[in-house]
C-alpha cells in the first residue's frame, strides 16, 4: 500500500511540479508584493541582485522613493537604511541602479533644473548610507553637452575599472516637440562623482533602444532612420569605455514586420540579443555572437512563441550552461506568466514544461513585467506590477528554474515527511 501511494504521488510530482517553481521560503510562497498597511500604490523602479544572492531594490511607493536590501529569503536587511531625501523631491525622478564591487548602490536620477532634465547621480555605501564626499556633497549632476538640451538618464553601470558610465538620451533644445531630434549621450565618471568625459556618440541622431555592459565593454543597440523612414536600420555596437572608441557589431535592416534590437543579454563572455521580427505571428527572436561581434551561426532560434505569448512584455536571461528563458506575460491569463526554454543551441528544450513552455500562475492578476535577473545559483527573480482591490503594486517573485533539483526536492520532503508518520 504504501508503494502505491508512494507511485501516485510521484506521478502528480511530476505532472504538476510545471506550476509550483516558485521558491516558497522567498517572502510569502515565491512573492514578495510591496503592499504595507496604509499603501494606495507602489511600484519597482529597479533592482539589481548581487553577492549572497541579496537583493538591491528603488521603488516608489505613494509618491515616496525608497532604496532597500533584501535578503535572499526577502526579508529586509535591517542593517541598510537608506536615506533618500535627496530623491525625494518633484524635481527629481530616480530610473535605475547598479550595485558596485564594493558593495555600495550607485542611483541614476533625472533632475529638473528649471530649464532642461540633467543627468543626477548618487552613491550609498553598503550600510545605507549616502556617500556625501561623492560628487558635490553627495550630489552630482550634469547636462551632458553643457547646454539647454534634455538629458534622460537610461542606464548606469560600475565598470571594473571603479569607473561609472552614464548611457542617456539627449533631445536638442526646441519648443517644438515635432522637431526634436535625438542623439545618445555617453557619460564617464570617477569613483569620486567627477566628470572624467562627456559627449555624443558618433553625434547623429539615433534611437536608444537598450545597452549593457561587461566589465570595461559598454554595448548599445540603437536605430536610425532616414528619408523619413523610408530607409530603416538597427545597429549593435560597443564602446571600449577606457579609450571611448566604438566599433559597430552589427546592422539589420527594419523591414515592415522587423523590431529593432530589444534586450541585451552578456553571459559567460557571450552576447546575446533579441528581436521582435513579426508581432502578428508571435516570432521573437534569440541571437548569439561572441564579445566580438561575431554572430554564433550554430545557434538557431526559430523564433516562434506561444500565441498567448505577450512579445511585446517579454524579457530574457541566460544562465551559465548558456541556456536560455524567455519570460512573457500571458495573454489568455492575467496570472499567468510564461517561460520558454532554448537550450544552448538555440533549440527548443521540449523537455523543458510542455514542449519548451511552463506557466507560472501570481496570486494577483499581472499588469505588466520590468525587470529579470538570475542569481549565482541560476533562481530567476521576476518584477513588474500586479493589480490588488483595484490599485497597483511593484512585486518580484523567485523562481526555482532546475525542473530536476525542484522534483528531488519535494520527494525528499515527502519521503521524510512519510517515515516520519511511521
Amino acid at each position: 500500500m504504501r508503494i502505491h501511494c508512494l507511485l501516485v504521488f510521484f506521478y502528480l510530482l511530476v505532472g504538476h511540479t510545471f506550476a509550483q517553481q516558485f521558491d516558497v521560503e522567498f517572502s510569502r510562497d515565491g512573492l514578495l508584493v510591496l503592499k504595507e498597511l496604509g499603501m494606495e500604490s507602489s511600484h519597482i523602479i529597479d533592482f539589481d541582485v548581487v553577492a549572497e544572492s541579496k537583493i538591491n531594490v528603488l521603488y516608489e511607493a505613494d509618491s515616496k522613493k525608497n532604496l532597500v536590501r533584501l535578503h535572499k529569503n526577502g526579508m529586509k536587511e535591517t542593517d541598510f537604511f537608506a536615506s533618500t531625501t535627496g530623491l525625494n523631491n518633484e524635481y527629481t525622478i530616480p530610473v535605475a541602479i547598479d550595485a558596485k564591487l564594493d558593495g555600495s548602490v550607485l542611483v541614476l536620477s533625472n533632475f529638473w533644473n528649471g530649464h532642461s532634465w540633467m543627468v543626477s547621480v548618487n552613491e550609498f555605501y553598503e550600510d545605507g548610507n549616502m556617500n556625501v564626499g561623492f560628487g558635490s556633497s553627495g550630489y552630482y549632476k550634469k547636462n551632458i553637452m553643457d547646454n539647454f538640451d534634455d538629458n534622460y538618464g537610461q542606464s548606469i553601470h560600475a565598470s571594473a575599472n571603479d569607473e561609472i558610465i552614464v548611457v542617456a538620451k539627449v533631445q536638442n533644445f526646441t519648443t517644438n516637440s515635432a522637431a526634436k531630434k535625438e542623439k545618445i549621450g555617453i557619460l564617464k565618471l570617477s569613483n569620486a562623482g567627477e566628470t572624467l568625459s562627456s559627449g555624443l556618440y558618433d553625434d547623429h541622431n539615433f534611437t536608444l533602444n537598450c545597452a549593457a555592459m561587461d566589465n570595461d565593454q559598454l554595448l548599445l543597440a540603437y536605430s536610425e532612420s532616414i528619408d523619413d523612414g523610408q530607409e530603416q536600420a538597427t545597429y549593435l555596437a560597443s564602446l571600449d569605455s577606457d579609450q571611448m572608441a566604438y566599433n559597430k557589431l552589427d546592422c539589420i535592416t527594419i523591414e515592415e514586420n522587423y523590431q529593432s534590437f530589444d534586450h541585451i543579454v552578456l553571459s559567460n563572455e557571450k552576447l546575446y540579443t533579441s528581436q521582435m521580427e513579426d508581432d502578428s505571428e508571435g516570432v521573437y527572436h534569440i541571437r548569439k555572437y561572441d564579445v566580438e561581434g561575431n554572430r554564433d551561426t550554430s545557434f538557431f532560434d526559430m523564433g516562434k512563441m506561444s500565441y498567448s505569448a505577450d512579445i511585446y512584455n517579454t524579457n530574457f536571461v541566460v544562465n551559465k550552461s548558456g541556456e536560455i528563458f524567455i519570460i512573457s506575460s500571458s495573454l489568455d491569463n492575467e496570472f499567468e506568466i510564461l517561460i520558454k526554454k532554448l537550450l544552448s543551441t538555440g533549440e527548443v528544450d521540449t523537455n523543458y514544461g510542455v514542449e519548451g513552455v511552463t506557466s507560472l500562475y501570481l496570486k494577483y492578476p499581472i499588469l505588466d513585467l520590468s525587470k529579470m535577473h538570475l542569481d549565482y545559483e541560476d533562481n530567476l527573480y521576476i518584477s513588474g506590477a500586479m493589480r490588488i482591490e483595484g490599485s497597483s503594486y511593484g512585486f518580484i517573485s523567485k523562481v526555482k528554474l532546475n525542473i530536476q533539483e525542484l522534483k528531488r526536492e519535494k520527494l525528499e520532503k515527502f519521503l521524510d515527511n512519510l517515515f516520519k508518520k511511521e
